[in-house]
């Protein structure tokens, strides 16, 4: 108390301002916490769909470079490599006539479906593929089809 007195008169009125000053209300914090939640569950909702374009994207992209590596890698053994997709599994096998070379795994949601021959694509020595291939690529969202032509061995994506 004897230190209040020693104070000067803008140091009083300074802490009778600072002990008059009340703290937020129980309503008042629970409103704001109310607008961050809403918040949250807007970005929520709003990243879902973008999460299932990057996964479809990136699987498409991981595929292209398997196949032009597949392509490049027959070419320079003089020797046939395919591609060979599991049946209802999520991955596919990249292999020679000798050995499997990698598996590639890929997310649960994306389902690939042949729409013509079967399951494998197979280069040969000259990066040539032999058999032409439609693929269709899709999750819960978005749909591509792949076309593998016969000759050259390149392929095209199509969004559906």
């Amino acid at each position: 108390m004897a230190k209040l007195f020693k104070l000067t008169v803008p140091e009083r009125l300074q802490l009778v301002v600072l002990l008059k000053q009340k703290g937020f209300t129980l309503i008042e914090m629970l409103m704001v916490l109310f607008i961050v939640q809403v918040m949250m569950f807007s970005i929520i909702v709003t990243i879902r769909p973008l999460v299932e374009y990057y996964k479809i994207t990136l699987f498409l992209r991981q595929l292209q470079s398997d196949t032009f590596y597949v392509q490049q890698t027959a070419m320079n053994r003089e020797s046939p490599i395919k591609i060979n997709f599991a049946p209802k599994g999520t991955e596919y096998i990249v292999s020679d006539s000798r050995a499997v070379l990698y598996k590639r795994a890929y997310d649960s949601t994306i389902h690939i479906t042949f729409g013509s021959g079967n399951s494998t694509i197979q280069y040969n020595k000259n990066g040539n593929i032999s058999q032409a291939k439609t693929i269709f690529i899709s999750n819960q969202k978005f749909k591509y089809k792949v076309t593998f032509q016969i000759g050259r061995g390149r392929f095209y994506v199509d969004k559906m």
